[in-house]
């Protein structure tokens, strides 16, 4: 009996339903003392499941002395709830025709701050970006300075690692870390070795991430005490877009790859 009241209930029938209905099957015509006995649902719910069931076509109500339920055969119950799901299905089926110019209309009139989203949190930050990582169709370009959300790791992580295999180019300028200049060399040397493109700086003015030629995530340095700044802004907008590839490439110019870094810090790895 429960593989039937649960292939019931995958086909869109409440548990009490199923159960009811299946009960129903077994003889001729119940009472609803009889139905409740028979499946174990209260007998006080029994009249709403039984009026479901009426409405659904699965079951009809005989009337006399004593109230009596009994089962529509199968073969014309389901037929019923099949057409009816076809008729449901032909529906939804012209929804999108007659929906999507009222959604296209409304996003033509959104407002300037739909384009703009606000992260604050390292865990939500992180998440972000590896997105961000995962949707890039062609290039992601970077400022990468002092406070990062990400672990200070040797490894990239593996986000970018799966977009590197899809083609996905990865050019990077970091900002120098004079307080440990070997495990810094030792990391940028590790990432190009790993297939990412890695430019050194300096200084660098912002923190900031473009993914491919749409959209930009940046942070500005919090002045006061930097340790503390974890707000990254998220725009989608080719027009800030390319403004800032073409600084990111004003930078890249000017920075030195990871063998010119090394030699003139006279670090040896």
């Amino acid at each position: 009996m429960k593989l039937y009241v649960d292939k019931l209930i995958n086909v869109g029938l409440t548990e009490n339903e199923a159960k009811v209905y299946c009960c129903l099957l077994r003889k001729h015509q119940f009472t609803a003392t009889e139905i409740a006995q028979c499946t174990g649902v209260n007998r006080s719910k029994i009249y709403s499941v039984l009026s479901s069931l009426a409405h659904k076509g699965l079951c009809l109500e005989k009337l006399g002395k004593v109230r009596k339920f009994e089962a529509i055969e199968p073969n014309i119950a389901f037929q019923n709830l099949i057409d009816s799901e076809r008729r449901k299905l032909h529906l939804v089926s012209e929804l999108p025709s007659l929906l999507s110019p009222i959604y296209n209309s409304n996003k033509q009139n959104s407002s300037p701050h739909d384009f703009i989203q606000v992260f604050s949190t390292p865990a939500s930050i992180i998440k972000k970006n590896h997105t961000l990582e995962l949707e890039s169709k062609k290039f992601v370009l970077s400022f990468c300075k002092r406070p990062y959300a990400m672990s200070n790791s040797l490894d990239i992580h593996e986000e970018q690692l799966e977009s590197m295999k899809k083609g996905v180019i990865f050019k990077s300028i970091f900002e120098v870390e004079a307080d440990d200049l070997e495990f810094f060399a030792r990391r940028m040397k590790s990432f190009a070795d790993q297939g990412e493109e890695i430019r050194i700086a300096y200084h660098l003015p912002i923190k900031l991430h473009v993914f491919d030629d749409q959209i930009v995530m940046f942070s500005m340095i919090n002045t006061i005490n930097p340790k503390e700044n974890l707000t990254y802004l998220v725009i989608e907008h080719p027009d800030l877009a390319e403004t800032l590839i073409t600084t990111f490439y004003l930078h890249w110019e000017k920075a030195l790859t990871v063998s010119e870094f090394l030699k003139k810090e006279n670090i040896k790895l």
